[in-house]
């Protein structure tokens, strides 16, 4: 069927009634450059930041809350609720002041205890925080209302870093009340200071997420870049819809009816751009893919399965498989992301997936007593790129001697049994294959899977206390020199344990109407502050 045809074959306005049908009277009489309107990758189910690191949830959280600190477009600590901030000599005493005229959306100031309270909870939960919580000396607020002071045992030397996270856990600042909700267990009020305002009324869980904005909020002064600068909402409505067919998503889009979609699929990008559509990479990091070994099993306890298949792996054998369009992907065997500030080759094996490698990939595998039983390979066959990412590394581990049975299952079934220890004969596994938030996987301290901590750490259960201790020691460098030699010596562990193995790096681009300007970057959140929508 031609465009045109799919054009005229699908009432993009029937489509859309039923999420629109409950929209108030006031929604419905505001002017069509007033509302924005967007299709995440998924759909909101839960709403607290602290319980869940889903990134629908933490772009909910952007929404309604605000931080200490955001991070502008280069990944750089700016303040965002903070006026001033000071710390000690000693780098254990850190003094915070707030911006005048913060207010909650119930109406109430925002308030020292708040902050201390919200970045309590946030701290049981996140893993910066989890480390900064046990140097913790005290936090304590002082008479003003607006400052605080925060004493330290040791120095943090990631302490910016860690409150300015916008994805993973957002350390959302929230009313002392709310916050003092156990962090295990989720909010049932949503209260923020941010530029815009959840109408819980119309929340339709599987339709529909509104919000408006906030009219008392103040922004600051800086440009926007990111989640940091000054938030600026120029719509006064923003509406979130779940549409699980993408075709028709993509055509409300063209004709008008939606102004922006996540992630619109990549076999609709060549139409959307022929129709006029903007393009946007905002997630600039994009997401990395991971191979997942079972480390607690043969044949990968034993290092020298693992380094056959970090070399075995060709990563463009991969992609190409995956995306049609080379600009959509490309190759890094960097563990914390090509394109981040953590970015490193140090340890990198040369010709990684090349004859020779594989060459070396079979030796390997005959040294570490390979005894040619199955590996068993979880293919999450519903979805795309993950599955057609299984298929190719089985045929590359086969050409080098591993016998594969891969078994095709959904993506929610594998996560339930990639917790399996037991052996794969048993019901657990070898291999699964991933992907991660970039942002995430760029962050030393947050990229989870490279954790090495054995019964604790990711499924998979790495385990070598020399690269665990390397991973806890990077906060407490001395100097962004003493950080990079960390970061360096971190990199060449991972390529000698192989927690596991990358393949490769792909960015999945937004859709925004030609009408919409203004749309900011930031891995894993979309934006609506900054958004203008233009007048037909």
């Amino acid at each position: 069927m031609g465009e045109s045809m799919l054009l005229r074959s699908v009432s993009v306005a029937l489509v859309l009634a039923a999420a629109l049908s409950t929209q108030p009277a006031l929604a419905q009489s505001l002017s069509p450059d007033r509302t924005l309107r967007m299709v995440p990758n998924a759909d909101l189910q839960t709403l607290d930041p602290i319980n869940t690191t889903a990134g629908v949830v933490q772009s909910h959280a952007h929404m309604i809350y605000d931080q200490l600190f955001g991070r502008d477009e280069q990944q750089r600590p700016q303040p965002q609720m903070v006026e001033s901030w000071t710390v000690s000599d000693d780098a254990l005493t850190w003094s915070f002041t707030l911006r005048d005229r913060l207010v909650f959306h119930d109406g109430q100031p925002v308030t020292a205890n708040d902050v201390i309270a919200s970045l309590r909870r946030w701290g049981a939960r996140d893993p910066h925080g989890r480390q900064i919580m046990a140097i913790t000396e005290a936090m304590e607020p002082r008479a003003d209302g607006r400052s605080f002071t925060w004493r330290l045992r040791r120095p943090y030397g990631l302490m910016l870093v860690a409150l300015s996270k916008p994805a993973g856990n957002m350390p959302a600042i929230m009313p002392a009340r709310v916050a003092a909700t156990d962090p295990f267990t989720a909010i049932t009020e949503t209260v923020g200071s941010g530029p815009f305002i959840f109408v819980r009324e119309e929340w339709v869980p599987g339709s529909r997420v509104v919000y408006r904005r906030n009219p008392e909020y103040v922004p600051r002064g800086e440009p926007a870049s990111g989640t940091a600068g000054g938030k600026v909402a120029h719509v006064d409505r923003v509406e979130w819809l779940n549409i699980a067919n993408a075709q028709t998503a993509v055509l409300a889009l063209i004709q008008g009816e939606l102004d922006y979609i996540e992630s619109p699929g990549v076999d609709f990008l060549p139409m959307l751009q022929r129709r006029g559509m903007q393009i946007v990479r905002t997630n600039t990091l994009g997401a990395p893919g991971m191979i997942r070994m079972n480390h607690i099993h043969p044949p990968f306890n034993d290092p020298r399965a693992r380094e056959a298949l970090m070399l075995l792996v060709d990563q463009q054998d991969i992609l190409q498989a995956m995306f049609p369009d080379p600009s959509l992907y490309q190759v890094c065997h960097a563990f914390f992301v090509c394109g981040s500030p953590q970015e490193t080759n140090a340890g990198v094996p040369a010709g990684l997936g090349s004859e020779a490698a594989r060459e070396r990939a079979r030796n390997l595998l005959r040294e570490s007593g390979y005894d040619g039983s199955p590996i068993v390979i979880m293919d999450p066959a519903d979805n795309p790129f993950v599955h057609t990412a299984t298929l190719v590394l089985a045929k590359q581990m086969e050409a080098v001697g591993f016998r594969t049975d891969v078994q095709a299952m959904d993506f929610a079934s594998m996560a339930g049994r990639r917790a399996n220890r037991r052996p794969p004969a048993e019901g657990g596994w070898h291999i699964g294959l991933t992907f991660w938030n970039g942002l995430g996987a760029s962050d030393p301290v947050g990229n989870v899977p490279m954790q090495a901590s054995c019964e604790r750490a990711w499924p998979g259960w790495p385990c070598d206390a020399a690269h665990q201790a390397l991973i806890d020691s990077y906060p407490y460098a001395a100097g962004e020199a003493d950080r990079k030699r960390i970061l360096d010596q971190l990199h060449e562990s991972a390529y000698r344990l192989v927690p596991y193995v990358p393949y490769g790096q792909w960015y999945l681009p937004s859709a925004v109407n030609p009408r919409v300007s203004g749309v900011l970057a930031m891995p894993g959140i979309i934006i609506a502050w900054n958004v203008r929508k233009a007048v037909r």
